[in-house]
């Protein structure tokens, strides 16, 4: 019947926003200015807004397209990717594991990984809780470069990927430095602990007892079941309502970022959260693996995200204050999505914004909860405030597209520093654990880089055998050349080497 319900008021209002199922709160204005930056800015990405009070869905807004070419707008069932936003999950299912005695996150790495010769770091000092909490101190980019990006990973290849990670540089034991290496090293061995994927155990253990038939880990799942798919796109592309290249395989749905999800589900859960929707005698595991996910574990470096405090780190959860009250939230960003939950558990009042675009949208979806939580906790003025807010944040984006074009054009100034001709470069090469990076050259005589799921053209960069390749869209890494006289041996990028064939 909610369902219905919700079709028709899609078809009735054409700016598709769902009305306000509480009298007492008009979101009407909000509506009105979400859709209001979406013309002004002629950009029609998808987002999808749920606010909970009292244990009740009081209020869903959808706006724009799930897939901008073919006029697919988004709807109540429209699953988004949720980045980081998965780690609240993870670190529950965890908990939930640990009451049910099949862990301990006080157990240390050495205990997880017995047969590891881990080297540069006390491996008996890093616990669970560490690896769940940022503080582990540990770093390893290669295993998160396989299991986010690459997508070339097998269980054994994890396993020995997690047996060479290092120290942070950043931060020491028990200092927060906020990654996805810990959620990425635990699920290793979490997999081979439990028998099954962490994906099915969050099925098993969070989605299905909270009635959320539109969450996945598993991307194949949403499409074999015909869900709708929020597509990426980003407004610092040149081509911005194109999809980004970069989409999600299971390969790449990876503890630290791996679930997709729909506006109504993730309210369920944000309920759930608030001691809602938890009924059932069987789950008093999941009750409890709840009320303790809450408890702050570390302070953070105190550095928020726009409107944000956060001032410490539970399980999965940031901790902070928030229009005077403590607030728990974690958000989620990747190509082409920004994802937001927070919830006010002394207000019993929560939050839900999901968005396919990934610049805009972070900048747009503070300004959203900013209205939303202001009308929620009756704050002075917030009618007018939001306006102006919105207001800037319009006039502020009317400098992107040449914001856009001036970078490009910057990029395609450098000059190449190659010390031999392009094809000299051109090979397969090769890492051990993680694959192979492939280097063409195209007809134009462009330098294509492929390694798994990833692919970029080449620009040229600063230094000496450098290019500059976005792997990720519209972030630039660089990939170094290892060069001995007139032979190109190796590639070097982010503590990887990859050696040419011969």
């Amino acid at each position: 019947m909610r369902t219905l319900l919700i079709s028709l008021l899609l078809i009735t209002y054409p700016l598709s926003h769902a009305a306000s199922a509480d009298p007492s709160v008009d979101f009407t204005d909000l509506a009105r200015l979400v859709q209001q930056t979406k013309d002004r800015t002629s950009h029609q990405t998808g987002t999808a807004i749920a606010v909970i009070r009292g244990g009740k869905i009081i209020y869903q807004g959808y706006f724009g397209y799930a897939d901008i070419q073919n006029k697919t707008r988004v709807v109540p069932d429209t699953v988004f990717y949720i980045a980081s936003a998965t780690k609240p999950f993870f670190a529950l299912n965890t908990l939930v594991l640990e009451h049910d005695h099949q862990l301990d996150t006080r157990a240390s790495l050495t205990t997880l990984f017995p047969k590891a010769r881990f080297s540069g770091f006390d491996a008996n000092a890093i616990t669970v809780r560490d690896l769940l909490t940022h503080t582990s101190g540990i770093d390893n980019q290669p295993l998160v470069w396989a299991s986010a990006f690459s997508g070339i990973h097998t269980a054994q290849s994890r396993a020995l990927l997690v047996a060479q990670s290092y120290p942070d540089v950043d931060s020491a034991h028990g200092q927060f430095n906020y990654s996805n290496v810990g959620y990425n090293i635990f699920s290793v061995w979490l997999d081979r602990k439990v028998k099954k994927p962490w994906q099915t155990q969050l099925q098993q253990n969070i989605f299905k007892p909270l009635e959320m038939r539109h969450s996945s880990a598993y991307i194949s799942q949403a499409r074999a079941d015909g869900w709708q798919i929020a597509k990426p796109y980003s407004v610092m592309s040149a081509k911005r309502n194109q999809p980004l290249y970069l989409e999600k395989t299971d390969a790449t749905m990876q503890a630290a970022g791996g679930m997709v999800s729909s506006a109504p589900d993730l309210a369920r859960f944000l309920i759930a959260q608030l001691g809602n929707g938890v009924n059932a005698a069987q789950q008093t595991a999941l009750q409890s693996a709840i009320a303790k996910s809450h408890a702050q574990q570390t302070k953070t470096d105190g550095v928020g995200y726009e409107d944000f405090q956060r001032a410490g780190y539970a399980w999965g959860w940031y901790v902070g204050e928030y229009k005077g009250k403590t607030m728990l939230h974690h958000f989620g960003g990747f190509a082409g999505f920004h994802a937001h939950l927070s919830f006010i558990p002394e207000a019993n009042i929560g939050l839900v914004v999901l968005n396919n675009e990934d610049f805009l949208a972070g900048k747009l979806t503070n300004l959203i909860a900013d209205y939303t939580y202001g009308m929620l906790l009756t704050e002075a003025g917030i009618e007018s405030k939001a306006a102006s807010r919105f207001a800037d944040l319009f006039e502020k984006s009317k400098g992107l597209d040449a914001s856009v074009a001036a970078q490009q054009t910057q990029i395609a100034a450098r000059a190449w520093q190659l010390s031999l001709p392009r094809t000299a470069y051109v090979g397969t090469y090769t890492h051990p654990l993680l694959g192979s990076m492939l280097v063409k050259l195209d007809q134009a005589g462009k330098m294509q880089l492929t390694w798994g799921r990833l692919r970029a053209v080449a620009a040229a960069f600063d230094a000496k055998d450098q290019v500059r390749v976005e792997f990720v869209p519209n972030s630039g890494q660089v990939v170094q050349f290892e060069v001995r006289g007139k032979r190109v041996e190796a590639i070097q990028f982010d503590r990887m080497t990859f050696t040419k064939a011969r």
